[in-house]
Order: C-alpha cells, then sequence, then structure tokens
C-alpha cells in the first residue's frame, strides 16, 4: 500500500494539470465562490420568514375602583386577560414569498456570472501558464541548437578552417540564449503561481497544447446570466410592489377577552379590530420600486447593448487573429525553417558567414516567439468571451 501512495505521489509530481482540470478545481475552491454558494442559503431563512404568521400579542391589566373621597380600592380588584391574534389578509404571506423568490432567482444567476467570470480568468492564466512553458521551450532549442554550433566552430578552429573571432562570436551568443532561458523559466514559474493562488492548490506543472483553439459559437443575449440577474429584479421589484399594494390595504385581528365581573365571576369577550389606512398608505415604498425598476430597465438595455458590441468585437478580433495564424502556419514559418535549414547547410560549407547565419536564427526564433505570442492572444480573447458569458458547460 505504501508503494502505491509513493507511486502515486511521484506520479502528481511528474505530470501537470490540464485546462479542464483546472477548471473544475477553480470552481471547487475558489473562496469567493464557496462564500456566494453559503450566501444563497439565506434566502430560505427569508422565504421561511416571509410566510410565517404574525405572533399573538398577550395584554393582562390589573386594578381597582376608587372614590374621589377615600382614595382606598373599593369592592375587589378588576383583572383583564386580552389575546389578540393579527389575521394575514389580502396573500400577503404568499406575495412576501414571491419577493423573497425572484430576489433569490436573481442571487444565483449572480453567482453564475460569477463563475463564467472566475472561469474566463482560469482559462487565461492557463494559457498564459502553457504560453509561458512554450516560450520556455523555443529558447532551450535555441540554445541546445547554439551549443551544437560552438562545437563545430570550436572544431574547425582546432582545425585552423576558422578564426577565434567566431568562436567568441558564438560563446557570446550562447551565453545570451542563457540568459533568455533563465528568464523565461522565472516568467513560467511566476505564471504557475498566480494560477496555483487562483485555484487555491499547489500547481507544479501545466500540460496541453498551446494550438489547441476552441470554436466561437452564437450565444443568446436574452439567456446570459447577467441578464437574467436584472430581469429578475426587475421581476422582484414588480412583486413588491404587489405586496406594498396589499400591506397598505386595511388589516384584521382577532381576540379574546377575559375580565373579572363585579358579581365575582370572569367574563369571556371576542373582539374584532380593524387598522385604516387613512393617512399612510405606502405610497413612498411604491415609489422607490417603481423608479428603482423604471432604472432597471434603462439599466437592461444599456447592458444588453454592451454585451452585442463587446461579443461583436470578441468575434472579429478572434477570426482576425485565426486568419494570422493560418497566414503564419502556411508561409511564413515554413519560409523560416527552410532558411534555417539551409543556413546551417551554407555555413558548414562557408558560403556565409557566422554573422550572417547568426541573422537567420534570430529571425527564426524570433518568428516561433511570435507565433507562441499569437496564440497567447487567441487565447486571451476566448478567456473574454467566456467571461462574457459564451460556456458551455
Amino acid at each position: 500500500m505504501f508503494l502505491v501512495l509513493v507511486f502515486l505521489s511521484l506520479s502528481a509530481l511528474g505530470f501537470g494539470i490540464e485546462v479542464e482540470r483546472a477548471l473544475e478545481l477553480a470552481l471547487e475552491k475558489n473562496l469567493r465562490i464557496k462564500a456566494m454558494e453559503r450566501e444563497a442559503k439565506v434566502f430560505d431563512g427569508m422565504r421561511k420568514s416571509a410566510l410565517a404568521f404574525g405572533n399573538p400579542e398577550l395584554t393582562f391589566e390589573s386594578g381597582f375602583l376608587t372614590t374621589s373621597k377615600g382614595g382606598g380600592p373599593r369592592e375587589r380588584f378588576l383583572n383583564l386577560l386580552e389575546l389578540r391574534q393579527p389575521i394575514p389578509l389580502w396573500g400577503v404571506r404568499q406575495k412576501s414569498a414571491g419577493v423573497v423568490e425572484e430576489q433569490r432567482e436573481a442571487f444565483l444567476q449572480s453567482l453564475e456570472v460569477a463563475k463564467r467570470q472566475l472561469i474566463g480568468d482560469t482559462y487565461r492564466k492557463f494559457y498564459e501558464a502553457l504560453y509561458r512553458k512554450e516560450v520556455l521551450r523555443i529558447w532551450q532549442e535555441a540554445l541546445k541548437t547554439a551549443s551544437q554550433l560552438q562545437e563545430f566552430i570550436e572544431k574547425s578552429y582546432q582545425m585552423g578552417e576558422t578564426t577565434q573571432l567566431e568562436v567568441f562570436r558564438i560563446r557570446r551568443e550562447k551565453g545570451l540564449i542563457g540568459v533568455k532561458v533563465k528568464v523565461a523559466k522565472a516568467d513560467y514559474e511566476s505564471s504557475l503561481k498566480e494560477l496555483s493562488t487562483l485555484l487555491n492548490t499547489e500547481v507544479n506543472d501545466v500540460e496541453g497544447s498551446l494550438e489547441e483553439v476552441r470554436r466561437l459559437y452564437d450565444v443568446n443575449i436574452d439567456l446570459l446570466p447577467q441578464v437574467a440577474s436584472i430581469k429578475k429584479e426587475i421581476k422582484s421589484l414588480e412583486r413588491r410592489i404587489e405586496l406594498e399594494k396589499a400591506l397598505a390595504k386595511p388589516t384584521l385581528s382577532t381576540g379574546v377577552i377575559l375580565e373579572d365581573s363585579e358579581a365575582g365571576y370572569y367574563g369571556l369577550r371576542a373582539t374584532l379590530s380593524a387598522e385604516i389606512p387613512v393617512f399612510y398608505r405606502r405610497q413612498g415604498e411604491i415609489l422607490q420600486s417603481l423608479y428603482r425598476k423604471q432604472a432597471l430597465a434603462k439599466e437592461l438595455e444599456a447592458l444588453k447593448l454592451e454585451i452585442k458590441n463587446r461579443l461583436s468585437s470578441v468575434r472579429l478580433r478572434y477570426e482576425t487573429l485565426i486568419k494570422e495564424l493560418g497566414r503564419f502556419d502556411r508561409e511564413l514559418l515554413p519560409n523560416s525553417e527552410r532558411e534555417l535549414e539551409l543556413g546551417l547547410k551554407s555555413y558548414r560549407l562557408r558560403a556565409i558567414t557566422l554573422l550572417e547565419l547568426s541573422d537567420i536564427r534570430n529571425r527564426y526564433y524570433e518568428l516561433l516567439i511570435s507565433r507562441a505570442e499569437l496564440l497567447r492572444e487567441i487565447h486571451r480573447t476566448y478567456a473574454e468571451f467566456i467571461s462574457l458569458g459564451g460556456w458551455k458547460r
């Protein structure tokens, strides 16, 4: 069993995290999402309070009769006990519960917005780390090529076929590439730490292909969670207005009074009382909800227009980047690879100088870096698409 655990631990250290697992961890372990999911439980209590009946009111009075002459108690003490219970009318309890339910739905949509933004951030940071890893690989490949070239030049110098100046030049170039490898490695490790912070999990490596490009799809703006959240808020205010109108109507209370009689026994009476809203009819609360509803309607209109424009911009940028990537793969990169291969052969045949070969090598690796940057921009654009709501589970 111990050996199995050791093997699993070594396997975990040897393999990096993939993008799908990173997205799962983000939703599972992000503290902000956990806090919002816990906060959603608040509405259960609010609904219970909305459906609850009002508490009964119990009153007890005790006193005695007296006259203006004696000042002391006459006959016996008088006692009165009253129990009063408010009667919920006009569907107030159901209307209150309806308001809470719409508020709960609006909050759940806000939670979905937060999740999609988190997924977008995680996606972007994951592919940022993968980009840094690709840059590190490119410079490591360049360092390997420089080492092979250095070995060839030093042998040529020993045989008297080249000058010491070229030996110094290739050593300097190799040293500069070595510096770039160290910087690229530090950048990659830094990006892993940022991803670890977002996932609340230690990430030692990322696995996947930077060239794995996803397709954009059509998005129904009306079904996006940020739009649905405002719609639910508007619905909640409509329910609130209905509730305020119900609360502005007369309210009834029923009760029982138990009192002492002069003959020495207790009397029992039933009561029915009403509160008549003559001066205060909750116009202020109704107006607040009405104007807030109108404001949200305008906000919803502006939000839908903003999302439409941003989605259009993201799609245009994404399609342009994909076209440029295709041009890289069809034209620029194959030509640069042939140029480098021809340059290495030409240098070994002494047809070109080391300076000319260095220029060819630099252009080739700069082109590889540019292509990786292009892929990074494609994934950044897709991350923005996710944050806007373009995500399917």
